[in-house]
């Protein structure tokens, strides 16, 4: 049993959220497993051959990948595909891996490799791009990562819807990037990895609160609600707050396969609260405010 659905279980079986944590488990390794079939895939194309383009929107857009697993490129490439023309893909990749990448990519335009030490998962690379401002050209970004979870049984089908809802085909991308020509929107996800209930803190709170204090504000901006996986559509802007922490790479614990309870851990609840602390919006896929 994982960390997380220990955590919610001591809440009892009659939690609300521990339900829900059940339910969501059985839901991605039944539906969720055939919707992101090969069969399921080319259901969802023969739909949208049928559907009205989308419009472009104006927006400046890019992702940010973060590639442990090199095996795995292969579906950053393809979320990659559904953005508009023109928009490059920024890819953080461990540098003992970095020459392996180059060859995998094979000098493939638009595609920028930024090598990394292998410490803070896919955050403590994000936040160093943040910080050197390659995020500020765009309106909204992609943030995607090869996410594998052995730890969970679930963890193939899960990254997999992730990278589906949030980039499975380019109207659908279209339409999402257009929520972005409101200057307000701040992050964008799918609202089946959005976690509220108390028991998602897990060893964490502690950690927030005291960021949010280094970020400038009380104890009364510390909100639970944040992507888990730590994938999402965000405006750069809407993270200045987390931008103005200058974190360092070193400040995040070397890597030793943590569960909970380490920096990353605690900035992945702080993307959210960074956004509504300068009153951007944080939204699902279908464009609703989520709380």
């Amino acid at each position: 049993m994982s960390a997380r659905l220990m955590a919610i279980g001591r809440l009892g079986l009659r939690s609300r959220a521990y339900r829900r944590h059940v339910y969501q488990k059985i839901a991605a390794l039944t539906l969720g497993a055939a919707f992101v079939s090969p069969a399921g895939q080319r259901l969802r194309q023969a739909v949208v051959r049928f559907g009205t383009p989308a419009r472009h929107p104006d927006v400046r857009t890019a992702v940010v990948a973060h590639v442990y697993y090199l095996d795995l490129l292969p579906e950053i490439l393809a979320c990659w595909a559904t953005l508009p023309d023109g928009a490059p893909l920024h890819l953080t990749v461990p540098n003992e891996r970095i020459e392996q990448a180059r060859h995998l990519l094979g000098g493939i335009s638009g595609a920028i490799l930024h090598p990394c030490e292998n410490r803070g998962r896919d955050i403590a690379p994000f936040i160093a791009l943040l910080n050197a401002g390659a995020f500020d050209p765009y309106d909204a970004v992609l943030k995607l990562h090869t996410k594998r979870s052995p730890h969970l049984r679930d963890g193939e089908v899960r990254r997999k819807l992730l990278f589906t809802m949030l980039a499975g085909g380019r109207n659908a991308t279209l339409r999402l990037l257009a929520a972005f020509e409101e200057p307000g929107t701040g992050l964008i996800g799918w609202k089946a990895s959005y976690r509220a209930a108390p028991s998602y803190w897990m060893a964490n709170e502690a950690r927030v609160r005291t960021i949010v204090r280094q970020m400038g504000m009380s104890d009364d901006a510390v909100r639970l609600g944040f992507f888990e996986g730590s994938m999402f559509w965000f405006r750069p802007a809407a993270l200045a707050r987390l931008r103005h922490l200058q974190l360092r790479p070193e400040d995040f614990e070397p890597e030793e396969r943590q569960l909970d309870a380490t920096l990353h851990h605690a900035i992945e609840r702080c993307f959210t609260i960074s956004a509504w602390a300068d009153g951007f919006s944080v939204r699902g896929l279908d464009g609703r405010i989520l709380k």
